[in-house]
């Protein structure tokens, strides 16, 4: 009995340490659990440390990048400062004092370096003459640029020199920089002047030599006049030529020297004193046109050139129609002078943008490269060899006439060679009138 009731009791301690390896076994299967989680939260951690780590190394790789660039870039703007052959000036956008200022400029003005650091632009003597300094200040520190054509500075000993001078402002980094570019423009006023001389005495020169041709071209209808005075003056038996026969002559010179006069008045005259002239009223285009081609074909008849006009609409314009048929004359006038024997010029106009565009063409010898910019130029006459006859072509006032009639008509000219086909010439007009019909 005693025997069953020991192996009971040893029983229930077995027992009771089965359960408590039990349970450390499941604490021990927890803990190592806990474990292995904590190990993978520490293998994420560290991953994600690595990848951190990474960026960081590759940021810092392109940080690097980027100081070195700055640096460089720096380098080569001190250079261009230090090198440049324009004056350049920074000032602080605050004070409005000037904080560097480059070599090429010290040289050029003659001032020190310490003469311009702490110092505002109207302080230093070069800039003295600068209209309205402070009003300027005011644009730069609003980031406006400002801007002086031809700006004229003094330099130290007193020598007056011409500059361009541009400012700008621009943030770099959180700062507001102004840069003012001052570059010597006194020789290329100098060529400048040296070439509108030159433009002016050749004009002159033109001028000269076209008035030398009207005034022989008038030596011929006064040789006729004086001719016919003579005969008429004779004795009516000795007289082959009837006084009104005399009189009809000498009208007719007196218009072909009215004409002359006429034109060289116009194109000598001032722009002023000429838009004075132009008498504006309603002209119809077709009926223009129609009048002046008639007039021209007898001019054409020696050279058999046809004149044609084409799709001339029925429409009115406001201008001076007596202007206006002088300009359209002297266009057909020289398609007929340059284009070649039993050729053909056409007259066509078309409308675009508010605008007729005349245009007359001609199947002769077109323009020459050297001409060709300057045929509308006052006094510019082409030499007579481009003609295609070889005759005189007058005393080259024609075309330098039709500019001026379009542009005081608010219009414009143009001319263009057509290959192997002669030349173009047109008039744009602004059609300002009423066309409904």
């Amino acid at each position: 009995m005693m025997k069953k009731k020991q192996l009971a009791t040893t029983a229930k301690e077995k027992e009771s340490v089965r359960n408590k390896l039990a349970v450390t076994a499941e604490k021990l299967r927890l803990k190592a659990k806990q474990l292995a989680t904590t190990a993978k939260e520490k293998e994420s951690v560290r991953k994600k440390l690595a990848v951190t780590a990474e960026k960081l190394r590759l940021k810092a790789k392109q940080q690097n990048k980027i100081e070195t660039k700055l640096k460089e870039s720096e380098v080569r703007y001190r250079r261009l400062f230090e090198t440049g052959h324009d004056g350049i000036l920074i000032l602080n956008s605050q004070t409005g004092q000037i904080t560097d200022v480059n070599p090429f400029l010290k040289k050029l003005l003659g001032y020190s370096k310490s003469e311009f650091l702490n110092k505002k632009l109207w302080e230093v003597g070069a800039f003295k003459n600068i209209k309205a300094s402070r009003e300027a200040f005011k644009i730069f520190k609003k980031g406006g640029h400002l801007r002086y054509e031809d700006l004229p500075l003094e330099t130290k000993s007193g020598q007056s020199i011409e500059v361009e001078f541009v400012s700008n402002s621009y943030m770099v980094g959180e700062t507001l920089v102004i840069q003012c570019n001052i570059r010597d423009i006194t020789e290329r006023k100098k060529l400048e002047l040296v070439k509108e001389t030159d433009r002016l005495l050749e004009e002159e020169r033109l001028k000269v030599a076209s008035i030398a041709d009207a005034t022989h071209e008038l030596r011929t209808p006064l040789a006729i006049i004086k001719g016919n005075v003579d005969l008429a003056m004779q004795n009516k038996s000795k007289n082959p030529k009837p006084p009104r026969s005399a009189l009809r002559a000498i009208n007719y010179e007196i218009k072909h020297l009215s004409n002359i006069l006429s034109d060289l008045t116009l194109i000598t005259s001032k722009k002023g004193e000429l838009q004075n002239r132009i008498v504006y009223d309603k002209v119809n285009l077709r009926s223009l046109v129609t009048v002046v081609v008639g007039r021209c074909k007898a001019i054409a008849y020696k050279k058999n050139i046809s004149i044609t006009a084409r799709k001339i609409p029925s429409l009115i314009i406001l201008g001076d129609k007596v202007y206006l048929e002088k300009m359209l004359a002297n266009l057909i006038n020289n398609s007929i002078v340059y284009g070649n024997k039993n050729g053909h010029t056409e007259i066509l106009a078309e409308e675009s943008k508010g605008f007729i565009i005349i245009s007359v063409t001609d199947d002769g010898i077109g323009i020459s490269k050297e001409d060709l910019p300057h045929v509308f130029e006052r006094f510019y006459r082409a030499d007579k060899s481009h003609s295609s006859d070889g005759n005189s072509i007058g005393i080259g006032l024609g075309l330098s006439i039709v500019k001026w009639v379009a542009e005081a008509h608010g219009g414009k000219v143009s001319a263009k060679n057509i290959k192997n086909k002669g030349s173009v010439f047109s008039v744009s007009l602004p059609i300002k009138a009423d066309n409904t019909q």
